[in-house]
């Protein structure tokens, strides 16, 4: 059962225009940074190419006819694996902070051009939320990930999905920034499930259903992903997988790998949060108190509060991990299991020294 999709009759869809498709493209062009996000890979890192391959069906259209969105460029590259390598465009261009990313109002147009639209709920795409709520969802088949986890696969079961789904009396303006993690990719066993999901809505929206076997392969290729991870964190000692972090972000990562998240520079699930000087004098106190050598930043966001901290402090370092947004060109984000083993070999680097 895949609760929070919204799927549209047949007779209701429609084969974009050419002037739509070319307004995708148009996409990353919208009122934001732009710029992709460069550093260096980690030594710890390894790399692997994977791809799938489809045939389309005779008895559906053709993917090709069919546009596929997703909010986040990792969500994206997800999407276009489990969708058999269908392109599916990033609404937040790459590079860009999705809680802060606001859109142009061109974007209210690409999404209402979308047969499918991938969103990752909670919150997480706090200024895009205003043009989500216009999407006409008796044409657009909308899937909010956060709304297929389920209460015992999430231990923030406290959370109503509905507020997710219902923006209608939202206040845009004021969001609450505690709750349940918004960072879902940061599990990869976790996206394994999604998956499937991402997969069935797409073929209720249109897609062949070869789609199905591109998604449970790359769902191997997830489970295969969290072992890596796992034997690389396995050369840490218990005491030394301690996280000190710019902002919430890497809770998911955290507890699906025995860390232990000692506290944030912003104490917050978002980054639009501000630093508070009591709580990093304290924040200080207990890195210098436990020995913690490194702070975890966002490379999609500033770093100076964190820079500023490390310089009070002997020994800390500050390293850049990408857990908001793939990178361009062939770096270490160019794709979602590549970002994944990038993180996991700075985290692995940085704490094993």
């Amino acid at each position: 059962m895949i609760p929070s999709i919204t799927c549209c009759p047949p007779s209701a869809r429609r084969t974009p225009t050419i002037a739509a498709l070319t307004a995708l493209t148009l996409i990353t062009a919208a009122c934001s940074d732009t710029s992709s996000v460069s550093a260096p890979a980690a030594t710890a890192a390894s790399t692997m190419e994977s791809t799938s391959e489809s045939t389309p069906s005779t008895d559906t259209p053709p993917a090709q006819d069919l546009v596929a969105l997703a909010t986040t460029s990792i969500w994206a590259d997800v999407t276009s694996r489990a969708l058999c390598e269908a392109p599916v465009d990033s609404v937040i261009p790459i590079g860009a902070d999705p809680h802060s990313w606001e859109p142009s109002i061109r974007v209210t147009a690409d999404l209402a051009a979308a047969d499918l639209l991938i969103r990752n709920g909670l919150d997480l795409e706090e200024g895009l939320l205003g043009a989500l709520d216009t999407v006409d969802t008796s044409r657009t088949t909308v899937v909010t990930l956060s709304g297929l986890i389920s209460d015992a696969d999430d231990d923030h079961s406290d959370h109503d999905e509905s507020t997710d789904d219902d923006h209608s009396d939202h206040d845009h303006s004021d969001h609450d920034h505690s709750g349940p993690d918004p960072h879902l990719w940061l599990d990869p066993v976790l996206v394994a499930d999604l998956v499937d999901g991402i997969a069935s809505a797409a073929v209720a929206a249109g897609w062949p259903t070869t789609v199905i076997d591109c998604a449970a392969t790359y769902s191997e290729e997830l489970l295969a992903l969290d072992a890596e991870i796992a034997d690389a964190v396995a050369t840490l000692d218990s005491d030394a997988r301690i996280l000190v972090t710019n902002h919430d972000a890497l809770g998911r990562f955290a507890d699906r790998y025995d860390f232990e998240v000692l506290g944030s520079v912003l104490p917050s699930l978002s980054t639009l949060a501000e630093a508070n000087p009591a709580d990093l004098a304290e924040l200080a106190t207990t890195i210098t108190t436990t020995g913690v050598t490194a702070i975890f930043v966002d490379a999609q966001s500033s770093d100076t509060d964190a820079k500023a901290l490390a310089r009070r402090l002997d020994g800390v370092e500050v390293v850049t991990l990408l857990t908001g947004s793939l990178t361009s060109g062939t770096d270490g984000g160019r794709d979602y299991l590549t970002m994944m083993r990038t993180n996991t070999g700075r985290i692995v680097d940085a704490l094993g020294n």
